[in-house]
């Protein structure tokens, strides 16, 4: 692994349990309750993280097939009318994105990751390696927004275990 991605990897690391025990006991109609008109559902935000999630393991050279291509892009808000996974079947694509992810942090060159990002972050940094820098703190904000909807619903807090 490069030495500039390596604090990039500890908090993508540390995010691959916690994404999955923010969803332990939530149940899939509790997923896909929303608290209130301006807030997405559980369901929307795992969706969402796990594909962006897809798209970094790409950005490192490790595309795989991300089974929620043209839900997200754009920029595109929840609908109520998308149709959106099983809370099992979102954790089992991020387990398979995990694996890309972690193949392209491992494998990935500097001079990659020095190159134009496919978009511009609010960083400032427009490298792919800066790039996949804001995309571990967007995960981890996303991840912070499903402990918070997890407590809400089954009143357990996520682990950090």
């Amino acid at each position: 692994m490069t030495e500039s991605l390596k604090h990039s990897a500890l908090i993508l690391k540390l995010n691959e349990r916690l994404f999955v025990n923010a969803l332990a006991g939530v149940t899939d109609s509790q997923a896909t309750h929303r608290i209130s008109e301006h807030n997405n559902p559980i369901v929307w935000i795992a969706t969402h993280t796990v594909w962006a999630r897809y798209n970094m393991a790409a950005m490192l050279g490790k595309p795989g097939e991300n089974p929620y291509n043209g839900l997200f892009e754009n920029f595109k808000a929840f609908d109520a009318s998308m149709q959106l996974p099983a809370i099992a079947d979102i954790i089992t694509e991020w387990k398979k994105a995990t694996v890309l992810l972690n193949e392209g942090l491992e494998s990935v060159s500097e001079g990659h990751l020095g190159g134009d990002a496919p978009f511009k972050n609010p960083t400032g940094d427009f490298t792919i390696g800066g790039t996949i820098a804001f995309l571990a703190q967007h995960e981890s904000y996303d991840i912070g927004q499903l402990g918070f909807l997890k407590k809400f619903h089954t009143n357990e807090p996520m682990s950090y275990n």
